[in-house]
């Protein structure tokens, strides 16, 4: 994201707060958490970018695309998280158009909406940076930078053993706790992180694509290992 297109969203972004704030009263959402101030020294941290809207073949906008990046500041490889991500726009539908005159909706709960994504985290080595790439069915893209709250559903560092029971775990990790986001009005928005050209996120692509390459090769060679003792055990029994 250029200097310049992070100027232009954070100017609406600060108009929109403001109206936010004279005309919404909502309470904030339980178990959800939100975070504006410095972040915590061992943590796993994380801001959304680089948003664009997506057209329908009409035009229209139904969907916006974002990317989420996180910087896993903690001495421990993550393996995976999901987090379930939420935005309220409390400013778009608390107005209407009336006679060519603009009305404000006195009802706030039919004045709110909620665009929601889950999104997976996965192999973020200690010390590191790595961007997600998704998007969320909502036509207010403007309300995805400031206005987000997320839950972590889930949380594993690299050879953590969850305990398991009727194949569902028990636990829902070590690192759900740690997770710090970073809003666009806090300084670390722009100091912990670095940009993200799309040269970067192709090439992280291409090697997720590699890994899982890998995995299923490894899964192959395992399985023809194991079918040639079975061969061989046969063979000795006859």
């Amino acid at each position: 994201m250029t200097v310049l297109n992070k100027i232009s969203i954070l100017s609406l972004a600060s108009v929109l707060a403001l109206g936010a704030a004279v005309y919404a009263n909502a309470a904030p959402v339980e178990n959800k958490k939100t975070v504006n101030e410095t972040s915590d020294d061992n943590a796993i941290l994380f801001r959304i970018e680089n948003i664009e809207p997506i057209r329908n073949k009409d035009g229209l906008v139904d969907k916006c695309e974002f990317i989420l990046t996180a910087f896993n500041r903690t001495d421990e490889d993550l393996k995976e998280a999901e987090l379930e991500l939420s935005w309220t726009d409390t400013i778009s539908k608390r107005y209407n158009i009336q006679e060519g005159k603009v009305v404000a909706v006195e009802d706030d709960e039919e004045a709110e909406s909620v665009a929601t994504q889950t999104i997976m985290l996965e192999s973020i080595m200690a010390h590191k940076q790595k961007s997600f790439k998704s998007e969320v069915e909502t036509d207010k893209c403007f309300s995805l930078l400031d206005s987000l709250e997320y839950e972590v559903k889930s949380c594993v560092t690299e050879g953590e053993k969850l305990e398991m029971k009727n194949s569902k775990s028990l636990s829902r990790g070590s690192c759900v706790g740690i997770f710090n986001y970073i809003n666009s009005k806090n300084p670390e928005y722009y100091s912990e992180f670095k940009d993200v050209p799309e040269s970067v996120l192709e090439k992280q692509v291409e090697e997720e694509r590699k890994n899982e390459m890998e995995k299923v090769t490894n899964k192959v060679k395992s399985t023809i290992e194991t079918l040639k003792k079975v061969d061989e055990t046969l063979e000795q029994i006859k």
